[in-house]
């Protein structure tokens, strides 16, 4: 991970653009595909001098951890404590809904803070990790149907109140989701 920002190079780089759109008025940020802490919490903390409302999202790998293998939890509670201005919860994107209930599960990340500020997921439609499909020829994806119920099971273990899709989805796979959640 040497290629990633430090914390303080990430606060520096995403300080002039979270700034930009306090300036523009938005109502919200969304930072998504955060791959390591020091470049999520930096980004939080130039987003916390602005005051406006933000989600952090990141990149997990199916071991339950982020891909400098900081675990959802530690994660969150770092950046909970650096912040006075907390994210409004934590998701995940670019990742099978399968993979999130695996990682959800580990001992290390089946915790109420997890439970209480992991709040959603724009999900792939392939289980294949991010590494495999980076550069694939094809995704590998769930049918609509089989898609939704693996989302679904995400609301069993967790407050998940955001649902999207990422690679792979399509309005079929949107549809089944929706009516799955409507009931």
């Amino acid at each position: 991970m040497s290629e990633a920002l430090t914390e303080q190079k990430a606060l520096d780089f995403h300080k002039w653009t979270a700034e930009l759109f306090q300036k523009a008025d938005v109502d919200f940020l969304y930072a998504g595909i955060m791959p390591v802490l020091s470049e999520a919490a930096g980004l939080a903390e130039a987003i916390d001098q602005t005051g406006l409302p933000y989600i952090i999202s990141f990149t997990i790998r199916q071991d339950g951890k982020l891909i400098d293998g900081t675990t959802i939890a530690d994660a969150i509670a770092y950046i909970d404590a650096r912040t006075q201005n907390k994210p409004v919860c934590y998701m995940t994107n670019c990742v099978h809904p399968r993979t999130v209930l695996k990682v959800l599960s580990q001992p290390f990340n089946d915790c109420l803070l997890v439970k209480e500020r992991f709040r959603g997921i724009q999900a792939n439609t392939s289980p294949r990790s991010y590494a495999e499909l980076d550069g694939a020829v094809d995704l590998h994806g769930s049918d609509p149907e089989e898609f939704a119920e693996e989302m679904m099971k995400l609301s069993r273990v967790g407050s998940f109140q955001i649902w999207g899709g990422c690679c792979g989805t399509d309005h079929r796979h949107m549809d089944c989701v929706a009516r799955r959640i409507a009931g």
